[in-house]
């Protein structure tokens, strides 16, 4: 009996061990690493895309870090943790030579034919010695085109020791090299600017004052990557190969490029629709991005947030996308959503007459007019959702976004001359009704006219919380947003100038000199970078995302819902994900304002 017990026991441990997932383990660099706030980082590394790509039948852990290199990864215990981990059936990728390559940095640099070798093989070997499957890659490729428009390598010998180790051990190989060069030929100088991270000051409000980066991914660029990468593991037949999605296998990624780069059709991001040269809309790309916008507008007549309309749909896509147009929830004005796929439906409406595009534009116009409140105001969502979302939002320009758009419907401003007078009508008495909403909303502090929060409740009017970061305040911000609509009337009543002039007063007494924002360079942090204030007597002006009423101090509050005064205090990961603090009201003060006044005493 005893010993049957024990074979029961032993059977079931077998078989629990059996029916156990195999986990896909990443080491690496940060084109390989997970992302911070990936739904408003631009930023994405390959490795990031992999769970969107592959089966629920594989765990993922993504241990690939910003700026580390073989050296530092070994250094710093990663590597220790991910081999006490590792487990028979498991597969681990390893890519680096990015940082390895750093020969004035003692702490990552290794010799490629030497120290870097050593320390793949070491990599492989333990895995192995655990059961586990290795998987090497060579480093993606940068973007860098000379003035011929040549592509020309950054990486000098690590790859080519990465493909020497792979021969000699028998390990299987992934040149990610050769498919990413691939991919940025293909692409051209100027399209590939999509693959990596090209953004105008202003463009994301993720990185207002812009970036240049020809090292890091897109999420465009980053999920043609990690495609690549799967592709050839699937063409290799590697055991891997079972946990890739069906949609990767079949996708077409790489074409023949034909000598003249010229011939291709220029892709336009979203974000860029509508910075566009008039003449742009007429054309094909134009109309095949206005066709996906139809796609993804809801029968009640708005669209959801956060979405790249320009990305090239397949059949089953579009399809997916028919059968979740009668879902409504979710549909919203936040982070520029409807107003924006407005402004460009009616701009390719007027380049080419096709009637879809006018019916769509004047539906979304009829969603707008339906989810503003008696009170004037817009909630974030619409049909209304529970929680902040409904109330007053004019956080990320999401209400001023909308009364802009109908405004200029209203006034009859092109692109908008062809709506009905019957709509601008409408639209003229919802921009009567906001602007009254705005006035009520400016906050009173001692009797004087303050600055407005992010969002308002709908039934108090006052500052309101949202999430547990977005304290009740005011923000420099948003109110900069909102005294540049007002400052745009025509025709201003006393009240609106009143208005003005207290706000800008706000900022006058608000504003924090001395101190200037700084990004810095921390290989020890997440992503490998830092966002600091910092002692500075030309520094500023300054105003705070959140000031506190009454006070005018900056807020710095956390995940925790904690107000602090001090960046340095709240969480390295709010630090860089959230603007808490810059110079929003600058040119406001500085030129914006004198000349409205100019035109106003």
């Amino acid at each position: 009996m005893k010993n049957l017990f024990l074979f029961l026991v032993i059977f079931c441990s077998i078989s629990v061990v059996a029916q156990e997932k195999p986990t896909l383990y990443l080491i690496g660099d940060s084109t390989m690493s997970d992302k911070k706030d990936p739904e408003k980082n631009p930023e994405h590394g390959w490795g990031q895309m992999l769970p969107e790509l592959m089966t629920s039948e594989i765990n993922i852990q993504n241990h690939a870090v910003n700026g580390r290199s073989t050296r530092s990864f070994i250094a710093e215990g990663r590597w220790e943790k991910v081999r006490e981990q590792l487990k028979p059936g498991d597969f681990v990728l390893i890519q680096f030579g990015h940082n390895d390559q750093k020969v004035n940095d003692p702490a990552r640099y290794t010799n490629p034919f030497t120290q870097y070798r050593s320390n793949l093989e070491k990599f492989v070997r333990e895995t192995r010695e655990k059961g586990a499957t290795p998987i090497l890659f060579s480093s993606i490729v940068r973007r860098n085109f000379n003035e011929n428009g040549v592509l020309v390598d950054t990486h000098g010998q690590y790859p080519l020791v990465v493909r020497m180790l792979a021969k000699d051990l028998n390990v299987p190989f992934i040149d990610l090299q050769l498919l990413t060069e691939r991919l940025e030929i293909m692409y051209g100088p100027q399209n590939s600017k999509q693959l990596h991270l090209h953004l105008e000051p202003g463009e994301d409000p993720y990185e207002p004052k812009g970036v240049a980066d020809d090292t890091h991914l897109s999420k465009m660029g980053a999920t043609l990557v990690a495609s690549l990468a799967l592709q050839e593991i699937a063409e290799q037949d590697l055991e891997l190969k079972k946990y890739i999605k069906g949609k990767v296998l079949f996708q077409k990624i790489l074409k023949e490029v034909p000598v003249s780069l010229g011939e291709y059709s220029e892709k336009v991001p979203w974000r860029r629709t509508l910075k566009q040269d008039k003449e742009w809309y007429g054309s094909k790309e134009a109309q095949r991005i206005a066709d996906n916008v139809l796609l993804y507008q809801h029968t009640n007549g708005g669209w959801y947030k956060n979405i790249d309309m320009s990305n090239e749909l397949s059949s089953k896509e579009k399809d997916s996308l028919r059968n979740l147009q009668n879902k409504e929830m979710g549909t919203t004005i936040d982070n520029g959503a409807t107003h924006n796929q407005l402004k460009y439906l009616a701009r390719v409406y007027k380049a080419t007459g096709k009637e879809d595009y006018k019916i769509a534009f004047l539906e979304g116009v009829d969603y707008l007019l339906e989810a503003q409140y008696s009170n004037g105001g817009w909630p974030q969502f619409y049909p209304l959702k529970k929680g902040y979302y409904g109330h007053i939002t004019y956080n990320d320009e999401a209400m001023i976004g909308v009364m802009n758009l109908l405004r200029d419907i209203a006034q009859n401003e092109e692109p908008y001359s062809f709506v009905d007078a019957f709509r601008k009508n409408k639209a003229e008495k919802a921009v009567e009704k906001g602007l009254k909403i705005i006035l009520d909303t400016q906050v009173e502090v001692d009797g004087k006219l303050t600055a407005w929060g992010a969002q308002h409740d709908k039934k108090t009017l006052k500052p309101a919380k949202a999430r547990a970061y977005e304290l009740a305040s005011l923000s420099g911000k948003e109110s900069a947003e909102i005294v540049r609509y007002l400052m745009e009337i025509e025709n201003p009543s006393e009240a609106v100038k009143r208005s003005v002039r207290s706000a800008i007063q706000w900022f006058e007494d608000a504003k924090v000199t001395g101190k200037r924002v700084e990004w810095i360079k921390d290989p020890s942090l997440p992503e490998g970078r830092d966002r600091i204030v910092v002692e500075d007597p030309a520094g500023g002006p300054l105003w705070g995302r959140f000031t506190e009423i009454g006070t005018n101090r900056p807020m710095f509050i956390g995940r925790d819902g904690v107000v602090k005064y001090k960046l340095e205090e709240i969480e390295h990961e709010r630090r860089i994900n959230y603007s808490y603090i810059d110079n929003y009201a600058e040119d406001l003060l500085k030129e914006e304002y004198p000349k409205w006044e100019q035109k106003h005493k």
